[in-house]
């Protein structure tokens, strides 16, 4: 029983000292960005699939950029889409002199094959990835630029917020959440050097650095951004770089329902198992063995162990407590102050949630545009 009780405490040391650790990060300033700036050739690529319903938007907001349209290109290429996409992009290429659009070949299959077909085209000295479904801010590249003018690297990366309002549904707003949690301790832990995960909806990288170390991993068919990410940690961890400015982000719609939910986490899931790089398999295990924990002490007390009760209550209480403490210090930042106390009910699953995503990773491949993920 000693062992035990020291166990259950040393896992909850370590998940307090993880969000404690990003709560810090977070406290740091912004390393600095330049004023003035000149105005490298960028690059931004765009792999679209069934997109019909977003690719205006999201194509119209890289258009009103305030980088000069004339040092910038859009780069878009249609993932064999079943809608009107393709014809909407034909559309809009009449549009924007900045924008060009190809058909993945019949031997090009899926969002990673389809990038990496469309990057031979890309002409910038920086590569800027983003989704089909995103709403990019204003400033975008230009904050992007202006940072790289004082910090030297080969890979960078913004935030990419939940788009949710006062409209949103219950599901939506807890969803949120989730996502600004991991997004929480993903830039904190950043801004302490130690960046474990991106998101390739908001990502740069170098003409460079494209050229010598970008390479896909096919064991997986999602993930390219985070194997990506580690490798450039790998060759020099001083050149990633989080950029926290909010002008340096990009909004993104999501999930909708319990079903889609449950798809996206298990396709993020599904690449955990080539993980190399210690931050991220520290973090991953971290979250996933305290949940685990809490999912089995709770099961156990069903059954009327009394002890497991209370170690439950112990987990729970001081997930409880630290996640607040970041869903506070973050909710200004991600604009969640209105909802932010949907946090409390969104600890009663979340727990369940973590502890049977990569169980059904292994068992019930996830789908992404009505295709199957490795």
């Amino acid at each position: 029983m000693t062992v035990l009780c020291f166990a259950i405490v040393f896992l909850a040391y370590c998940y307090t000292i993880l969000i404690l650790y990003s709560l810090q990060g977070w406290n740091k300033k912004n390393k600095q960005t330049a004023a003035e700036h000149s105005y490298p050739f960028c690059s931004v690529v765009i792999a679209a699939r069934n997109e019909e319903k977003n690719i205006s938007q999201t194509i119209q907001s890289l258009a009103n950029q305030s980088y000069p349209a004339d040092c910038f290109e859009i780069l878009v290429i249609d993932d064999h889409s079943t809608d009107s996409t393709k014809a909407i992009l034909d559309q809009l290429c009449s549009c924007y002199t900045n924008l060009s659009v190809c058909t993945a070949p019949d031997t090009v299959t899926g969002k990673k094959q389809a990038l990496r077909h469309l990057l031979q085209s890309a002409k910038g000295d920086y590569i800027f990835f983003t989704d089909a479904d995103c709403l990019i801010q204003p400033k975008w590249i230009e904050s992007y630029i202006a940072y790289t003018s004082n910090n030297k690297g080969n890979l960078f990366f913004g935030n990419v917020i939940p788009a949710v309002n006062g409209k949103s549904s219950f599901i939506e707003k807890c969803v949120a959440l989730d996502f600004i949690g991991i997004l929480g301790v993903q830039n904190g832990l950043a801004k302490n050097n130690h960046t474990f995960s991106c998101n390739g909806a908001n990502m740069c990288i170098t003409k460079d650095f494209y050229k010598q170390h970008y390479k896909t991993n096919e064991n997986y068919s999602s993930g390219d951004d985070v194997f990506l990410l580690h490798t450039a940690k790998k060759i020099d961890k001083q050149s990633v770089h989080f950029i926290q400015d909010f002008r340096a982000s990009v909004t993104t719609k999501v999930p909708s329902s319990i079903k889609q939910f449950i798809n996206q986490r298990i396709r993020w899931a599904s690449k955990a198992g080539g993980y190399k790089d210690f931050d991220s398999i520290f973090v991953a295990l971290t979250v996933y063995i305290y949940c685990f924990a809490m999912t089995l002490t709770a099961i156990l007390a069903c059954f009327g162990i009394a002890e497991a009760g209370f170690i439950f209550i112990f987990l729970f209480l001081t997930k409880s407590v630290s996640d607040m403490l970041l869903f506070i210090k973050t909710k200004q930042y991600f604009q969640s102050g209105k909802y932010v106390w949907y946090a409390v009910p969104l600890q009663l699953f979340y727990h369940f949630y973590i502890s049977l995503i990569p169980v059904f990773s292994l068992i019930h491949p996830a789908k992404w545009k009505n295709r199957e993920i490795r």
